[in-house]
């Protein structure tokens, strides 16, 4: 039984509260032992080719970056592929919540390891885009000119029909390879989607929504993603 106590609770509350607090331990636990198991996966396969993306970074916005070059002094690289084609008016409105997320912890992450952000749609859009919601951390890329998001399963059968892949590479013995890629549907990358956890921490728990709700529509994403 917990030693901690709240002005005013019952006994109720705290009884209850302690049953819960093994079930949050046991997640916490689950996590961490899901974690060593992806750590303990064998080598993934090797980058297909040293792929040359297009800064989309303010001050470089359209510069020539290989992909092994992505890296700088880390042997880990986290490549989070978000949904903005070619053709869209607006990105994704989940996207855009995770990146906005992914850009203010990006600066901690690096300390460990390279991490970076990579749309479909041209550079200069991009870095638009990146203004508006006032990304200044992260990394970001267009992979416009490249077959990367092709080869990584990152969108189906055109440029405009992006999917949300988080992938991990890493370099070995002088070579780079995969080392993990997200493969459920819907909330792919839950445990690090700040809307959604903070949610589960209220009483009202997560809205019985698709996305998160924005200050913006996507036509293309209405349009062409009913479901």
């Amino acid at each position: 039984m917990s030693e901690l106590r709240y002005p005013n609770e019952s006994r109720k509350y705290r009884d209850a509260r302690d049953l819960l607090l093994k079930d949050e331990q046991e997640l916490v636990d689950k996590v961490k032992a899901v974690a060593a198991k992806r750590r303990a996966l064998p080598r993934g396969g090797e980058l297909k080719e040293d792929y040359v993306f297009q800064w989309a970074n303010e001050g470089k916005v359209g510069k020539s970056v290989k992909f092994s070059e992505l890296f700088g002094n880390k042997n880990t690289l986290l490549l989070y592929s978000w949904m903005f084609g070619p053709n869209w008016d607006k990105p994704c409105l989940s996207c855009t919540s995770l990146v906005d997320g992914f850009d203010r912890t990006a600066y901690q992450v690096t300390r460990h390891a390279a991490f970076a952000a990579i749309a479909k749609a041209p550079a200069d859009r991009i870095n638009a885009w990146a203004k508006e919601r006032g990304w200044s951390e992260i990394d970001l890329l267009s992979g416009s000119q490249s077959s990367y998001q092709a080869d990584y399963k990152c969108q189906g059968d055109s440029d405009d029909m992006q999917w949300p892949v988080m992938h991990v590479f890493t370099k070995r013995d002088g070579k780079i390879f995969h080392f993990w890629g997200t493969e459920l549907p819907g909330n792919h990358v839950d445990t690090v989607w700040a809307y959604w956890n903070l949610m589960d921490f209220t009483p009202e728990g997560r809205p019985d929504i698709d996305t998160p709700p924005q200050r913006y529509r996507s036509e293309f994403l209405e349009k062409h993603y009913p479901e």
